[in-house]
């Protein structure tokens, strides 16, 4: 399905919900439940927290999804609302003042089937070494340009910065791990950032 149909059909889908159709809410949920579910456990390890946080957010949706206007993209009011609360439960769990106290654990895992593993070992080694050691926004900010259907701008507004500052860096960072792994790197780096 490209974008524009995409965009259509979560927009009648959102307009069913808001309508009072519960199938609708149940396609919302089990469609970006997973993805939610992985983008939170990239923010923290402890389980309980994210999915606490994905009821949360869906309750929320559920609960106020009559009275929201059009979000235009969906998956990045999800997003938005996940990591919102992940923060705010973060805080409150361990008393941060601000957001920017906590260390997020973005550890980017790797999804390669068995034999590509072996395969591949070390050059998945030697890059996730690099990844491992680029900060906690940049490795956020991978997870994102590469495992959702986010745009620039949304990835921008989540990461509290402008869409040209994302794409400066997505370019930076990838120029950067080319320049340390070598020619091969877009071909790994492809493999190892697939669904």
């Amino acid at each position: 399905m490209n974008k524009n149909d995409e965009k259509e059909y979560w927009e009648l889908i959102w307009g069913k919900f808001r309508a009072g159709d519960r199938r609708a809410f149940e396609t919302i949920y089990s469609d970006f439940v997973d993805a939610l579910f992985a983008y939170g456990l990239k923010m923290t390890p402890h389980r309980a927290l994210v999915e606490d946080a994905i009821q949360d957010t869906f309750l929320d949706v559920y609960n106020y999804g009559s009275r929201l206007r059009n979000p235009g993209s969906l998956e990045f009011y999800l997003y938005k609302t996940l990591k919102r609360i992940i923060v705010r439960k973060l805080k409150e769990k361990y008393r941060f003042a601000h957001p920017d106290d906590f260390v997020a654990q973005f550890d980017l895992k790797f999804p390669l089937e068995e034999s590509e593993l072996e395969e591949l070992e070390e050059q998945t080694g030697m890059l996730k070494s690099e990844l491992e050691n680029l900060d906690t926004k940049k490795r956020e900010l991978l997870f994102l340009k590469f495992n959702s259907g986010l745009t620039y701008n949304e990835i921008g507004e989540l990461l509290d910065c402008k869409s040209d500052t994302v794409k400066k860096q997505v370019h930076r960072i990838l120029k950067l791990l080319r320049g340390k792994l070598g020619e091969d790197f877009l071909e790994l780096f492809v493999v190892c950032f697939r669904k």
